[in-house]
């Protein structure tokens, strides 16, 4: 019976788009429950397809690390948690965490955008920590509309994984749905290594999942920012397929001017098992990959090895569970 949030008359008179950011809540992010009285799930059916007030489609955004987990059909909650998650949102939960469903262990994992979310399918960069879990979701095929429209970095066999889903309007369901599986305090520019990323994030997506409902007007702004230098030093390096099962690793790093790099692989007990690189690099990010072997071509034994530039001198963990 709370009145300090908008009541449903006054979201179908005043509103056109709702935001939900969950955080990391894994439970308890929407009622009806039990043994309380609020009926969430209610408030936004009716927000969404009730007729009158604001002018529809209407849009409804949740995002947040723990949302998923809170609402799944198997949380052992009301049933109508389910059902507003697969048929309102369009979305249907696939797993908890997305660095244990892909073994990847970076302190940052790309964002891939498509179309759907982004003009230019913008990458982005998202905290990835044992800490918290970011949800991995998918498209409901049976709401033939809803698409998926961002992956998080595709390491490991089990990919792709997808990050979050858009539900567009229709005639059949004239709403707007978008269900993302990180929270705003973990979203960043690529590499993490920014803020300023996040701000470019929502001026771009919310004008291209919400633009038929609200359009943001003007340019993003110009803010000054200062790097996190304890997650990404200026000469980086990130470790992609760092849980090898099977395929490459991938190595990216960068350097601020032209100049000669060795990147270099190494064993537990500190022994050179790979020079990947000793040469001069253009300016910018540069690629390499492995494929586990050695300098003498052999296969590398299972265990943990690590890999450092001479451009960032933080080691990076490779774990060789296949080759």
């Amino acid at each position: 019976e709370s009145r300090q949030g908008p009541t449903p008359e006054m979201l179908r008179a005043y509103y056109r788009v709702v935001a939900v950011l969950s955080g990391d809540l894994t439970s308890g992010v929407l009622g009806p429950f039990t043994n309380r009285s609020q009926n969430d799930i209610a408030l936004f059916n009716d927000f969404l397809t009730a007729a009158g007030g604001s002018a529809q489609p209407r849009g409804i955004l949740f995002q947040g690390d723990g949302f998923g987990q809170a609402e799944r059909a198997s949380a052992g909650i009301d049933a109508s948690h389910g059902t507003f998650v697969s048929d309102k949102l369009g979305a249907l939960f696939r797993n908890v965490s997305y660095q244990s469903i892909s073994g990847n262990t970076n302190a940052c994992a790309d964002i891939i955008t498509t179309a759907s979310m982004t003009t230019n399918a913008d990458l982005y960069g998202v905290a990835n920590s044992c800490t918290w879990s970011n949800d991995v979701w998918q498209r409901n095929p049976a709401i033939g509309e809803s698409v998926d429209a961002a992956f998080y970095e595709n390491v490991g066999p089990n990919g792709p994984y997808v990050s979050d889903v858009v539900k567009p309007a229709t005639v059949a369901r004239n709403w707007v749905a978008w269900t993302s599986g990180y929270e705003i305090e973990h979203l960043y520019g690529r590499y993490c290594d920014s803020v300023l990323g996040s701000q470019q994030y929502y001026f771009q997506t919310l004008n291209k999942v919400f633009g038929s409902v609200c359009q943001v007007t003007g340019a993003v702004c110009l803010c000054l920012d200062v790097p996190q230098s304890q997650r990404v030093s200026p000469g980086f390096m990130k470790v992609g397929n760092a849980v090898m099962r099977n395929g490459l690793v991938t190595v990216r790093f960068g350097i601020p001017s032209q100049g000669r790099v060795q990147v270099t692989l190494f064993d537990v007990s500190g022994r050179r098992v790979r020079q990947l690189a000793d040469r001069v690099f253009p300016a910018g990010e540069q690629v390499l990959q492995w494929n586990g072997t050695d300098d003498a071509g052999t296969k590398v034994a299972r265990g943990v090895y690590f890999v450092r530039s001479s451009q960032e001198p933080q080691a990076k963990r490779i774990i060789v569970l296949g080759n």
